[in-house]
């Protein structure tokens, strides 16, 4: 009778601690919608990136403030892979130098709301472009609700016609730089993007899309970003922000 009792009382205590784990999990999620979008695109082989990677952490801790880290590719030749370089990062840059008239794509720069861009290490240029377009991202009022393992994201009715990205991130990474330019560097990069991709298109109907969050966690992702960007990679309209 005493070891069944024993047996009895480790019984409630798993199942107590498993409701603790799932209680801290579903705490662990959360969203918001930030006011403004800021892009970086960056490279682990450019020696002028540091300053603006320690810039973009420095302005995620605003929560109002949305930092993305676009790791390219196109510096990789020059001794050092990137880690987190992703072809798709460098169309997207390519995408931003048509719709500004830009004649080139460089690093390290700043895009911000999709309306305009600058030198990434800039902190005065990049704070002026942030009160320049603050609250762009709030221009459509997002509802969402957690359903388990997905994320529901209700989009307004309203007039527009934009696109609707979802990028997956990873919250911190620090790399060791062993060759290339940054040579012998520890760098810590913040909301890293690891994937994105679209979910399709807003035109004014409200529409409602549904987020694998599971998915996302067997990836080893942490967080993601919902975007709502106006068609031709035009200004962004709304975003939400998602803790894994």
């Amino acid at each position: 009778m005493k070891k069944l009792c024993v047996n009895y009382l480790a019984l409630i205590c798993a199942v107590a601690l498993m409701a603790m784990v799932s209680t801290t999990t579903a705490f662990a999620q959360s969203a918001h919608q930030p006011s403004t979008v800021v892009e970086l695109y960056t490279s682990q082989g450019c020696s002028s990136c540091p300053p603006a990677d320690k810039l973009l952490g420095d302005l995620i801790k605003n929560e109002a403030v949305m930092g993305l880290s676009f790791a390219i590719t196109y510096w990789d030749y020059i001794g050092w892979k990137d880690v987190f370089g992703n072809p798709d990062n460098d169309d997207r840059q390519v995408e931003y130098r048509g719709r500004f008239n830009s004649r080139y794509v460089y690093t390290p720069q700043m895009v911000v709301g999709g309306e305009a861009h600058v030198v990434g290490s800039d902190q005065s240029g990049v704070n002026a472009l942030i009160e320049k377009y603050a609250d762009h991202a709030k221009n459509l009022a997002l509802e969402w609700v957690f359903n388990g393992d997905e994320l529901e994201v209700k989009l307004p009715s309203g007039s527009g016609n934009a696109t609707v990205w979802l990028i997956d991130i990873d919250r911190t990474k620090d790399v060791d730089i062993q060759r290339g330019e940054n040579t012998g560097r520890i760098i810590t990069y913040h909301n890293v993007v690891r994937k994105i991709r679209s979910l399709g298109e807003w035109t004014g109907d409200e529409r409602t899309v549904a987020l694998n969050l599971a998915e996302m966690r067997a990836e080893g992702r942490d967080g993601c970003a919902l975007i709502v960007q106006e068609k031709g990679y035009g200004p962004i309209l709304a975003a939400l922000e998602v803790m894994l």
